[in-house]
């Protein structure tokens, strides 16, 4: 089999049987097993947030924003969600993400025992976990002026994905929002939504906290 190079990103999968072997030299075959759950290098953007946060919330003796902190401190995590007393009287959940991404079984580990080395001894459990997340489908007829449908399901999707990546987990996809950022659209003048057919609410209990992730998106012209 030929030599084969592959440049890795945080979104890149690798099949455990594409390569077999690595060897460290210039000229050698590199072969990589199936690896999920990584992260892109920091960039300068989310080190100035966390250094931010740092001046502008001091640590307050275990607090909502201290966990956040030591969460976002572990290599591989890029947003925490702090949930206090979801479980009870001196309980603290944490629910992380990596790259808008689910993160790996190492990674939440990696959290679970650097929180536990912070947190004050007053603090009765802390869970760290990763959220749950339920794809959601959207299919809509557009109806369009001056615009080629062709052009409109490119933007409507762009839109569309904008939107649900920056639903938190544990947050409503409010349909009348979904629309909004499809009538923000120049040249879509009307819209009627097929699925869903109302506001997609995740659940958020003491053993899971849903995560709303887009799926496949539909359009066509409506009559």
């Amino acid at each position: 089999m030929a030599n084969k190079l592959i440049a890795l990103t945080a979104e890149t999968t690798v099949r455990a049987d594409e390569i077999t072997r690595v060897w460290v030299s210039n000229d050698g075959d590199v072969t990589i097993l199936h690896m999920t759950g990584g992260t892109d290098d920091e960039k300068d953007a989310s080190l100035l947030a966390r250094l931010l946060e740092v001046i502008r919330r001091p640590a307050a003796g275990g607090n909502k924003y201290d966990y956040h902190r030591w969460a976002v401190e572990v290599p591989g995590v890029t947003e925490a969600y702090v949930y206090p007393l979801r479980r009870g009287y001196g309980t603290v959940d944490v629910v992380i993400v990596a790259n808008n991404s689910m993160p790996s079984e190492d990674t939440i580990k990696a959290v679970q025992a650097h929180i536990d080395e912070e947190r004050p001894v007053t603090a009765k459990n802390t869970l760290v976990l990763a959220p749950e997340e339920v794809v959601t489908d959207v299919s809509v007829k557009v109806k369009l002026s001056g615009l080629s449908l062709d052009e409109a399901k490119k933007q409507i999707r762009v839109a569309i994905t904008d939107y649900f990546n920056r639903l938190a987990p544990g947050e409503i996809a409010v349909l009348k929002q979904i629309g909004g950022s499809i009538t923000n659209i120049v040249g879509v003048i009307d819209y009627d939504f097929i699925k869903p057919t109302g506001n997609i609410v995740p659940v958020v209990d003491k053993t899971r906290v849903q995560w709303i992730r887009l799926g496949t998106v539909a359009v066509d012209n409506l009559s």
